[in-house]
């Protein structure tokens, strides 16, 4: 980059590992210039993994200039990326503000719709998680994660039966987690059979995981699943 442009002093901060320093000549920056200089400020802190920091400063910058469309995917997009780790981290309060001013920049895009169904089932809002994932699965109607995210919703707000077959369509496709969750709506429903198959088929189809997710599943006393130790049906597997 030519040492004239105005976001060369930024970048000179952050490969100094001057991140405060470069932080403060951003914002500087980023207070009234045009949208091409934000957009490639924004990728300097992209690049290098400054999750928290960038999605400041494009909260900062909008705070100063107003939403700008052509600026709106990478603005939407940082914040959904510091929602992204608050939610790894459990802090779930503080992902959903995020990413409701990621859906209002940006209110098509489907990593966002999923990751707010995803943050609102965990606080237990339990049909903006519906409305979210249903409006997912309209537009993907064949992920096997959105249909076992719409298991989880489902199956949390007390609708067990009508998780099982989200989550028999994603196990179907591949995915062992949706496989333990249609084991314990199958333990619920008392559908005893049907989850002795289907325990048997997630060891065949997954024998490491499979093993590893069960054993932690039957550690805890209130699982569903202890219904199956009981059950002479289900004896050869614990075996």
């Amino acid at each position: 980059m030519d040492f004239d442009h105005p976001v060369a002093a930024v970048i000179l901060a952050l490969d100094a590992h001057e991140v405060p320093h470069a932080r403060l000549l951003a914002r500087e920056l980023a207070a009234d210039c045009d949208s091409q200089t934000m957009l490639v400020l924004g990728e300097a802190f992209a690049e290098r993994g400054l999750v928290s920091p960038l999605a400041d400063l494009w909260q900062y910058r909008w705070s100063r200039q107003g939403p700008v469309e052509v600026e709106a995917e990478a603005y939407a997009l940082a914040l959904n990326a510091l929602a992204v780790e608050h939610m790894r981290e459990m802090r779930f309060d503080e992902a959903r503000p995020l990413l409701l001013k990621a859906l209002e920049a940006l209110p098509q895009n489907l990593a966002l719709i999923q990751n707010f169904a995803s943050c609102s089932l965990e606080l237990g809002e339990f049909q903006a998680a519906l409305d979210g994932v249903n409006e997912a699965v309209s537009r993907a109607p064949q992920d096997p994660a959105l249909h076992e995210l719409r298991g989880r919703v489902l199956y949390q707000s007390g609708d067990v039966e009508l998780s099982v077959p989200e989550f028999t369509q994603a196990f179907d496709a591949g995915r062992a987690s949706a496989g333990l969750w249609l084991l314990r709506a199958l333990c619920l429903d008392a559908r005893i059979d049907e989850a002795i198959e289907d325990m048997e088929r997630l060891l065949a189809e997954h024998p490491e995981r499979g093993k590893a997710m069960l054993d932690l599943e039957f550690s805890d006393p209130g699982s569903p699943l202890q219904i199956l130790r009981d059950d002479e049906r289900a004896r050869p597997l614990f075996e």
